[in-house]
């Protein structure tokens, strides 16, 4: 195990050292840089967490609207239901008095 941290410690080393040789940055700003880094994915990571609890409320609270509607569908299919009920005897006097003046029109009207 002691190898194994040895080792990995000794890669890490040299990769930075290529990182900067290539790059040509001081150690400075190779820390300057991972940390910069690292506070970004922290930052992305707040982010994240934030957005995730945005859309957990926007859901509750989708959830209590689309209950509300639900009732609010049922009121108004109640008050549908009242109104064709109050609707109705007027309706059917509407329609004597129409079928009575079909009749007499019928009546009225010359035959051939």
């Amino acid at each position: 195990m002691a190898k194994f941290f040895r080792r990995s410690m000794a890669g890490l080393g040299l990769g930075l050292a290529a990182y900067m040789i290539i790059n040509r940055k001081t150690p400075k700003a190779v820390y300057t840089d991972v940390k910069d880094y690292v506070q970004d994915v922290l930052d992305a990571a707040d982010h994240l967490q934030s957005a995730g609890e945005d859309f957990t409320d926007a859901s509750s609270d989708l959830n209590v609207q689309m209950a509300h509607a639900g009732e609010v569908l049922n009121d108004i299919s109640t008050e549908v239901d009242k109104f064709q009920f109050k609707l109705e005897p007027h309706l059917a006097i509407m329609q004597k008095h129409a079928d009575h003046l079909q009749k007499t029109l019928d009546d009225l009207a010359p035959k051939d």
